[in-house]
């Protein structure tokens, strides 16, 4: 019964677990979230700067595609794929601040070259 419980409670802690972020893009920059092999996660994203910001998915080896356009103090949660990267564009001459929470597989690279 010992086993059982701590199996429990070790299920419940690792389920419920979450990375929260406030991430500043420069301008013309991307965050990037996830590149390589893990788990699929999804991440709530508010937009807390004055300009928009894309948010992008990449399979690995494959194309980057578009999900959705966050305009400013717009919120969305966005699931991702095992094994997808996603990206947060800031195409614009001003930074951008978003706020993430994260949940699912959160064992995952931040950053990104363009970053």
């Amino acid at each position: 019964m010992k086993k059982v419980v701590i199996s429990l409670i070790a299920v419940i802690t690792l389920s419920s677990c979450s990375l929260t972020s406030q991430t500043t893009i420069g301008s013309n920059k991307a965050f990037e979230l996830g590149d390589g092999e893990h788990g699929s996660f999804k991440a709530t994203v508010k937009n807390i700067s004055r300009v928009a910001v894309e948010v992008c998915e990449t399979p690995m080896c494959g194309t980057e595609k578009k999900l959705i356009t966050l305009q400013p103090g717009q919120q969305k949660t966005v699931r991702f794929g095992a094994n997808t990267k996603a990206i947060f564009k800031n195409n614009n001459e001003k930074q951008a601040d978003v706020k993430l929470k994260v949940t699912g597989d959160t064992r995952l690279t931040m950053g990104g070259p363009n970053y």
